[in-house]
């Protein structure tokens, strides 16, 4: 902090300096130009004065008043004088001047190094300069521990959201030191603290998903581990905006298992496991628990089949072979994909195989759908279509080759459709 006020002051008597540098150069001008005529007034009333009192020396010298000698002595009186008047009008004028105008700009100068200070004490964000630094410390600091295998010290953390705390009391509509105060709790493990922070922050941003999930993971680390149904709003509300939100994929996950539904725990846990990869932390760790899920789901009498059908959800299988005079190469890819009869072009679900493997018959399931909210378990009645692509592309083009079948209702259809390539795109 004392950098931000030595480098301010420095920048203020730069800034001085460009102003009142030219100011002092002109106001020399004008005082040498005001002096000189001063000077010269005084000068003239002098030797004005000089000729009158040597004029009335002639009138006595030629009146006998007085003698040669003491005219002579007279006049040389009335010259010295003269001269030494002269000597003190430009010694003493121009000093006296350039003095009071260097007090007058140094007081000027002072007054504005003042208000400037005060000023910016009043209006300007110190404080949050002051909370930046401490956070910047903070991480670099955070960052040496962790490199050496220590764990970060919580103290820095606690004076941070000391520095917060304190500029929260002047702005208690910042969001974002609501947001950082409430991780800050996390990270000290003060799920309770953590908890009335994010209540701020979503206070003032109701719709945000990812405040929302890390409300909901607070609630649940301060309350023991337990999901709750206020736990459970928060995180279908999240889901329903952001469905591979995985923080929110993963409390849905745990409360379905702590229900004994351990179809849709696996579910909610591969899908993360999917998003964030296998060989991450998280990854790793929800791997364990979907085997202990699968684990429970067979000592219950479960099947392998029963644990396919319930975690893939609704599926068909699709037979697709090529017609006669087809041309493609055994290289090219052929993607095979359901999207909704009569509606919205984007595939529920999607799988690409070689036109060398064809005939063959591709399953398509909910576990391929781009995004949960449009998979095949958000409708009845589906178009299948099969097409080889010229470039590697799903997006159909001028020259691809294709076959479709449509409408095909999925509540009453056989398990396997029948998909011929047949047509060019034109």
């Amino acid at each position: 902090m004392m950098s931000l006020w030595v480098g301010a002051s420095l920048l203020s008597v730069i800034a001085l300096g460009f102003i009142f540098w030219p100011l002092l150069r002109q106001r020399k001008e004008v005082v040498a130009v005001a002096l000189a005529s001063e000077v010269n007034a005084r000068l003239e009333e002098n030797i004005r004065l000089f000729r009158e009192h040597v004029a009335e020396l002639d009138v006595q010298l030629s009146d006998g008043r007085i003698d040669q000698a003491q005219y002579d002595q007279l006049k040389l009186e009335q010259e010295r004088t003269l001269l030494e008047d002269e000597a003190s009008v430009r010694a003493a004028l121009p000093a006296g001047a350039s003095r009071f105008g260097f007090k007058t700009l140094a007081c000027v100068a002072l007054l504005v190094l003042v208000g400037a200070w005060a000023l910016y004490s009043h209006l300007g964000s110190s404080a949050d300069v002051e909370v930046r630094q401490a956070q910047e410390l903070k991480q670099q600091l955070d960052a040496e521990d962790i490199k050496a295998g220590r764990n970060p010290d919580p103290v820095r953390t606690r004076e941070v959201n000391r520095l917060i705390e304190a500029r929260l009391a002047d702005v208690p509509d910042h969001i974002q030191y609501w947001f950082f105060l409430a991780r800050n709790y996390m990270e000290l493990n003060e799920f309770d603290k953590a908890v009335n922070a994010y209540q701020q922050v979503l206070q003032r941003d109701k719709e945000s998903p990812m405040v929302m999930a890390e409300v909901a993971q607070a609630m649940f680390l301060r309350d023991g581990r337990q999901t709750n149904p206020a736990i459970n709003d928060l995180v279908a509300k999240v889901l329903k905006a952001e469905p591979d939100n995985t923080m929110a994929l993963g409390l849905a996950g745990i409360d379905a298992f702590s229900k004994k539904d351990y179809v849709n725990a696996i579910k909610h846990w591969e899908r993360v496991v999917k998003l964030v990869g296998a060989d991450t932390p998280t990854g790793q760790s929800l791997s364990s628990g979907i085997e202990r899920a699968a684990t429970l789901f067979f000592s219950e009498g479960g099947s392998v089949e029963d644990l396919e059908r319930s975690r893939n959800g609704r599926q068909i299988g699709v037979h697709v072979n090529l017609a006669d005079g087809v041309k493609a190469q055994p290289d090219q890819v052929v993607f095979v994909y359901a999207r909704a009869y009569q509606g919205a072009k984007m595939p529920l679900a999607i799988d690409r195989v070689k036109v060398a493997d064809l005939p063959r018959v591709v399953l398509l399931n909910e576990s391929m759908a781009m995004t949960p909210a449009m998979s095949l378990g958000t409708v009845d009645k589906v178009e299948v279509v099969a097409r080889i692509s010229n470039d590697g592309t799903a997006a159909a083009k001028p020259g691809d080759w294709e076959g479709s079948l449509g409408p095909v209702d999925l509540t009453t259809s056989g398990p396997v459709v029948n998909v011929t390539i047949d047509r060019q795109v034109k």
